[in-house]
Protein backbone atom coordinates (compact mmCIF):
# COMPACT_ATOMS: atom_id res chain seq x y z
CA UNK A 1 0.00 0.00 0.00
CA UNK A 2 1.38 3.51 -0.91
CA UNK A 3 1.16 6.52 1.66
CA UNK A 4 0.77 9.11 -1.08
CA UNK A 5 -0.01 9.58 -4.88
CA UNK A 6 2.57 11.72 -6.81
CA UNK A 7 0.89 13.10 -10.34
CA UNK A 8 2.74 14.00 -13.31
CA UNK A 9 5.77 12.53 -15.35
CA UNK A 10 8.44 10.92 -14.16
CA UNK A 11 11.08 12.90 -16.49
CA UNK A 12 9.89 16.04 -14.79
CA UNK A 13 12.72 17.57 -12.51
CA UNK A 14 9.88 18.93 -10.29
CA UNK A 15 8.30 15.22 -10.01
CA UNK A 16 11.23 13.56 -9.20
CA UNK A 17 11.95 16.21 -6.31
CA UNK A 18 8.78 15.63 -4.78
CA UNK A 19 9.22 11.79 -5.11
CA UNK A 20 12.80 12.49 -3.65
CA UNK A 21 11.11 13.79 -0.49
CA UNK A 22 9.22 11.02 -0.46
CA UNK A 23 12.27 8.56 -1.00
CA UNK A 24 14.27 10.58 1.64
CA UNK A 25 11.56 10.11 4.14
CA UNK A 26 10.50 6.55 4.17
CA UNK A 27 7.13 6.53 2.49
CA UNK A 28 5.71 4.75 0.05
CA UNK A 29 4.73 6.81 -2.90
CA UNK A 30 3.34 6.03 -6.65
CA UNK A 31 3.22 7.87 -9.81
CA UNK A 32 0.63 8.30 -12.26
CA UNK A 33 0.61 10.70 -15.57
CA UNK A 34 -1.30 12.89 -16.08
CA UNK A 35 -3.73 13.87 -19.34
CA UNK A 36 -2.21 17.32 -19.73
CA UNK A 37 -5.25 20.15 -19.37
CA UNK A 38 -7.99 17.80 -18.97
CA UNK A 39 -10.43 18.49 -16.39
CA UNK A 40 -9.15 15.35 -14.24
CA UNK A 41 -5.50 17.36 -14.48
CA UNK A 42 -7.20 21.06 -13.09
CA UNK A 43 -8.74 19.00 -10.82
CA UNK A 44 -5.98 18.25 -9.32
CA UNK A 45 -4.08 21.17 -10.44
CA UNK A 46 -6.02 24.34 -11.47
CA UNK A 47 -2.83 25.60 -13.64
CA UNK A 48 -2.65 22.71 -15.14
CA UNK A 49 1.14 22.07 -14.16
CA UNK A 50 3.00 19.36 -12.41
CA UNK A 51 3.42 17.80 -9.56
CA UNK A 52 -0.06 17.28 -7.62
CA UNK A 53 -0.04 14.90 -4.93
CA UNK A 54 -2.89 13.45 -3.22
CA UNK A 55 -2.57 11.65 0.54
CA UNK A 56 -5.79 10.55 1.38
CA UNK A 57 -9.06 12.64 0.53
CA UNK A 58 -6.22 15.83 0.76
CA UNK A 59 -4.88 17.22 -2.55
CA UNK A 60 -1.92 19.33 -2.98
CA UNK A 61 0.26 20.88 -5.97
CA UNK A 62 3.35 22.88 -5.98
CA UNK A 63 6.62 21.08 -5.44
CA UNK A 64 7.85 22.94 -2.26
CA UNK A 65 4.80 22.75 -0.49
CA UNK A 66 4.30 19.24 -1.69
CA UNK A 67 7.82 18.50 0.05
CA UNK A 68 7.27 20.70 3.09
CA UNK A 69 3.93 19.06 3.30
CA UNK A 70 5.79 15.47 3.23
CA UNK A 71 8.48 16.37 6.05
CA UNK A 72 5.27 17.56 8.36
CA UNK A 73 2.79 15.11 7.87
CA UNK A 74 5.14 11.65 8.19
CA UNK A 75 7.97 10.39 10.51
CA UNK A 76 11.13 10.35 9.60
CA UNK A 77 14.68 11.41 8.91
CA UNK A 78 14.15 15.31 8.62
CA UNK A 79 13.84 16.79 5.26
CA UNK A 80 14.35 20.69 6.55
CA UNK A 81 17.38 22.19 8.62
CA UNK A 82 15.94 23.11 12.33
CA UNK A 83 18.51 26.02 12.55
CA UNK A 84 17.47 29.55 11.48
CA UNK A 85 19.98 30.17 9.61
CA UNK A 86 20.63 27.38 7.79
CA UNK A 87 16.60 26.85 7.27
CA UNK A 88 16.81 30.22 5.88
CA UNK A 89 19.54 29.82 3.44
CA UNK A 90 17.48 26.37 2.03
CA UNK A 91 14.74 28.49 1.19
CA UNK A 92 17.25 30.39 -0.78
CA UNK A 93 18.26 28.17 -2.83
CA UNK A 94 14.72 26.88 -3.51
CA UNK A 95 14.18 30.41 -4.81
CA UNK A 96 16.86 30.19 -6.62
CA UNK A 97 17.26 27.16 -8.57
CA UNK A 98 13.42 27.75 -9.71
CA UNK A 99 13.41 31.32 -10.56
CA UNK A 100 17.12 31.37 -12.26
CA UNK A 101 18.47 27.88 -12.63
CA UNK A 102 15.33 26.16 -13.66
CA UNK A 103 14.66 28.28 -16.22
CA UNK A 104 18.19 28.00 -18.44
CA UNK A 105 19.45 25.27 -17.62
CA UNK A 106 16.14 23.23 -17.99
CA UNK A 107 13.54 25.47 -20.29
CA UNK A 108 16.92 26.96 -22.29
CA UNK A 109 19.09 24.22 -22.74
CA UNK A 110 17.62 21.13 -21.52
CA UNK A 111 14.68 20.94 -23.27
CA UNK A 112 15.69 22.38 -26.47
CA UNK A 113 18.34 19.69 -26.60
CA UNK A 114 17.33 16.63 -25.07
CA UNK A 115 13.58 16.91 -25.76
CA UNK A 116 12.58 18.58 -28.63
CA UNK A 117 14.65 16.29 -30.62
CA UNK A 118 12.69 13.29 -29.06
CA UNK A 119 9.48 14.97 -30.24
CA UNK A 120 11.30 15.06 -34.05
CA UNK A 121 12.10 19.15 -33.78
CA UNK A 122 15.00 20.63 -34.35
CA UNK A 123 16.85 22.24 -31.23
CA UNK A 124 16.79 25.74 -31.23
CA UNK A 125 20.59 26.17 -31.48
CA UNK A 126 20.90 29.63 -31.26
CA UNK A 127 18.87 29.51 -27.45
CA UNK A 128 21.03 26.88 -26.47
CA UNK A 129 24.15 29.01 -27.29
CA UNK A 130 22.88 32.06 -25.41
CA UNK A 131 22.11 29.95 -22.35
CA UNK A 132 25.71 28.07 -21.93
CA UNK A 133 27.68 31.25 -20.36
CA UNK A 134 24.43 31.86 -18.19
CA UNK A 135 24.60 28.16 -17.17
CA UNK A 136 28.31 28.31 -16.97
CA UNK A 137 28.02 31.21 -14.28
CA UNK A 138 25.13 29.29 -12.21
CA UNK A 139 27.57 26.01 -11.87
CA UNK A 140 30.55 28.75 -10.55
CA UNK A 141 28.28 30.04 -8.04
CA UNK A 142 27.41 26.56 -6.85
CA UNK A 143 31.13 25.45 -6.86
CA UNK A 144 31.89 28.77 -4.32
CA UNK A 145 28.80 28.09 -1.96
CA UNK A 146 30.07 24.04 -1.91
CA UNK A 147 33.54 25.35 -0.84
CA UNK A 148 32.70 25.45 2.58
CA UNK A 149 29.59 22.98 3.18
CA UNK A 150 28.75 19.94 2.10
CA UNK A 151 25.72 20.69 0.98
CA UNK A 152 23.75 23.85 -0.42
CA UNK A 153 22.49 24.47 3.19
CA UNK A 154 25.05 23.32 5.33
CA UNK A 155 26.30 20.12 6.67
CA UNK A 156 23.03 17.52 5.59
CA UNK A 157 20.98 17.72 2.84
CA UNK A 158 17.86 19.38 2.00
CA UNK A 159 14.87 20.13 -0.28
CA UNK A 160 17.57 22.87 -1.63
CA UNK A 161 19.43 19.89 -2.85
CA UNK A 162 16.80 17.69 -3.36
CA UNK A 163 15.84 20.59 -5.84
CA UNK A 164 19.20 20.78 -8.08
CA UNK A 165 19.84 17.63 -8.51
CA UNK A 166 17.57 16.62 -11.00
CA UNK A 167 18.54 19.30 -12.70
CA UNK A 168 22.14 18.76 -13.01
CA UNK A 169 21.38 14.83 -13.34
CA UNK A 170 19.93 15.99 -16.71
CA UNK A 171 22.58 18.62 -17.42
CA UNK A 172 25.22 16.09 -17.20
CA UNK A 173 24.17 14.21 -20.49
CA UNK A 174 24.20 17.55 -22.64
CA UNK A 175 27.02 18.19 -24.15
CA UNK A 176 27.28 21.82 -23.18
CA UNK A 177 27.00 20.27 -19.64
CA UNK A 178 29.18 17.81 -20.26
CA UNK A 179 31.86 20.13 -21.73
CA UNK A 180 31.19 22.39 -18.53
CA UNK A 181 31.07 20.39 -15.44
CA UNK A 182 34.61 19.36 -15.39
CA UNK A 183 35.30 22.96 -14.47
CA UNK A 184 33.43 22.77 -11.13
CA UNK A 185 34.58 19.52 -9.25
CA UNK A 186 33.28 20.55 -5.82
CA UNK A 187 29.66 20.07 -7.42
CA UNK A 188 30.63 17.33 -9.16
CA UNK A 189 31.63 15.91 -5.60
CA UNK A 190 28.37 16.99 -4.36
CA UNK A 191 26.46 15.16 -7.53
CA UNK A 192 28.18 12.23 -6.73
CA UNK A 193 27.01 12.21 -2.74
CA UNK A 194 23.47 12.48 -3.72
CA UNK A 195 23.74 10.05 -6.28
CA UNK A 196 25.07 7.96 -3.58
CA UNK A 197 21.63 8.03 -1.67
CA UNK A 198 19.26 4.99 -2.02
CA UNK A 199 16.87 7.74 -2.94
CA UNK A 200 18.30 8.76 -6.15
CA UNK A 201 18.10 5.34 -8.05
CA UNK A 202 14.60 4.65 -6.78
CA UNK A 203 13.45 8.15 -8.25
CA UNK A 204 15.72 7.63 -11.56
CA UNK A 205 12.99 8.68 -14.02
CA UNK A 206 14.74 5.57 -16.37
CA UNK A 207 12.80 3.64 -13.60
CA UNK A 208 9.46 5.31 -13.89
Amino acid sequence: MTDITIYGPAMSTYVRTARLAAAEKGIAHAIEEVDWGSEAHRRLHPFAKVPAMRHGDFVLYETEAICRYIDRAFPGPALQPAEIHALARMDQWLSAVRDYVYPVMVEELMWERLVVPMEGGQPNEAMIAAAVPKMRDQLAVFERVLASDPYLAGEAPSLADWMLFPIVAYLRITPEGEAALPDVPRLGAWFARIAARPSAPATDPARG
